[in-house]
């Protein structure tokens, strides 16, 4: 039998083949993985939901078709996990809050229906923020999620309790959304690989919203080709979510290993570098030089209107939010989190005019990322302006998801993935952004940077 710690890092793109030539078994994985969560999650307190037996029955299916020659592909028989925001049917579904404490779904969300049917292997539900309104995944009503590199540290948020298990390996990989940067956020505080895509390339049916116009679905994993994977699964049409845009998926594992020598990098000249941490700066930088040595060119470019993205963001997000929770904020106001109450209040003042005007100003914001990315491939940010705050620092719960902001107003894809450690020892998080449904770009830079590079070797110890 496979030690536990041969695969408690292991990538899905080293697992898989593993699996599917018999070498090791769905039921080895998973019973290695669920050991690993009973050692490790105190220390964390990722999970909500933990479902062992579900695993267990998962994993023996899978053994047995795997064995008949009936192979799934790359995912079939990998343990992941899914934020507790999306449906699962049977299994409760808290999204993190007291309302929703004792609600078991009687449908599957698209996503966990696609990840299902492609043989993956569920171990949980994770922690959230609650109601995904929020970037530390700090939980009042199931205590706050832990940051494997530093236990006094949040995970990001609001998909923290996927990157955390990532990142301390307890599962392959997992479930996020991004409204507000949830998916990019605990990507870089947890030094793994987060994808949000396009806007309306992979189905919201089933996972609880938080802003209608803002929310994305998308995977976290422990490396871009893992994503890519992932990505792959979870992308395409769906009739039940009428956001969704009717285009083919492309190969994303296949287009990762085009060459971006001769292609050109865009650094944008406002926003992204301002305020930004000493140490953050440095690894960012120091990794813009790297794409210059793949062979790329690097060139300024301007995006003149992110300046007005936070603003469209929270006027957005605020009122859309409060539309949402309208009649719980009514009944049951004391069951929120003081923060969370206090967003969806504000929400409730923000006049139609200020949120008409907002959706307007999105336009012109991504006017200038379409005009930045007609003069580049891609463009290259930092993902956070620092590292993953203390938990209880509310100095930073803001500023937080300055950088990731903008690409959730405009819907435009972005990764996020390591590029380096601050003098803590904290993982540095690097951002790509592309061009509508250009995945493929974003994924494919993001890969030649982590193949010249060795930050995704580097795993926490618990």
């Amino acid at each position: 039998m496979t030690s536990t710690q041969t695969l408690a890092f292991a990538t899905i793109s080293e697992t898989a083949p593993r699996i599917q030539s018999r070498e090791v078994s769905p039921v080895e994985v998973t019973e290695q993985m669920l050991e690993r969560i009973e050692a490790i999650n105190p220390k964390l307190n990722a999970f909500v939901t933990m479902t062992p037996e579900l695993a267990m029955e998962q994993a023996r299916r899978a053994e047995g078709e795997i064995l008949k020659g009936n192979y799934r592909g790359p995912l079939h028989g990998i343990p992941i996990v899914h934020k507790d925001l999306y449906y699962t049917k049977g299994i409760r579904t808290t999204a993190s809050s007291k309302i929703l404490e004792d609600f078991i779904p009687d449908y599957d969300a698209t996503v966990v229906e696609k990840l299902a049917d492609a043989g993956s292997i569920l171990l949980g539900k994770v922690q959230t923020h609650e109601f995904a309104a929020g970037g530390t995944t700090d939980s009042p009503h199931f205590g706050p999620c832990h940051n494997p590199w530093d236990v006094d540290r949040v995970p990001g948020g609001s998909s923290g309790g996927t990157a955390a298990c990532v990142a301390a390996g307890l599962a392959f990989a997992g479930t996020g959304s991004d409204t507000g940067g949830s998916v990019r956020i605990p990507a870089s505080c947890c030094g793994v690989v987060g994808m949000k895509p396009t806007y309306g390339r992979v189905s919201r049916y089933g996972i609880f919203p938080l802003a209608w116009s803002l929310d994305h679905a998308g995977p976290l994993a422990r490396s871009v080709l893992d994503a890519a994977l992932c990505l792959q699964v979870m992308a395409g049409y769906d009739p039940k979510d009428d956001s969704t845009v009717d285009l083919p998926v492309p190969n994303y594992a296949e287009e990762l290993q085009q060459s971006i020598r001769g292609k050109t990098v865009g650094i944008p000249s406002e926003y992204y570098f301002d305020g930004l941490d000493s140490e953050v700066a440095v690894a960012v930088e120091s990794a813009i030089e790297v794409f210059r040595d793949l062979g790329a060119d690097v060139t300024e470019v301007h995006i003149p209107m992110i300046r007005y993205a936070p603003g469209a963001e929270w006027a957005i997000c605020l009122s859309e939010s409060a539309a949402i929770h309208d009649a719980w904020i009514q009944s049951r106001p004391d069951d929120y989190s003081d923060d969370v109450r206090l967003m969806i209040e504000a929400g409730k003042f923000i006049p139609a005019t200020r949120y008409l005007q907002a959706q307007r100003v999105r336009h012109l914001i991504r006017d200038d990322f379409m005009a930045a990315l007609a003069k580049a491939d891609v463009l290259i940010t930092p993902t956070l302006p620092f590292v993953a705050p203390r938990i209880g620092n509310k100095d930073t719960s803001l500023s937080i998801a300055r950088f990731t902001f903008p690409t959730d107003v405009t819907g435009l894809p972005s990764l996020s993935l390591p590029c380096g450690f601050s003098s803590d020892g904290l993982p540095i998080g690097l951002q790509v952004i592309g061009a509508p449904f250009d995945e493929s770009a974003v994924l494919r830079f993001g890969y030649a940077y982590e193949q010249a590079t060795d930050w995704h070797h580097h795993h926490p110890t618990l």
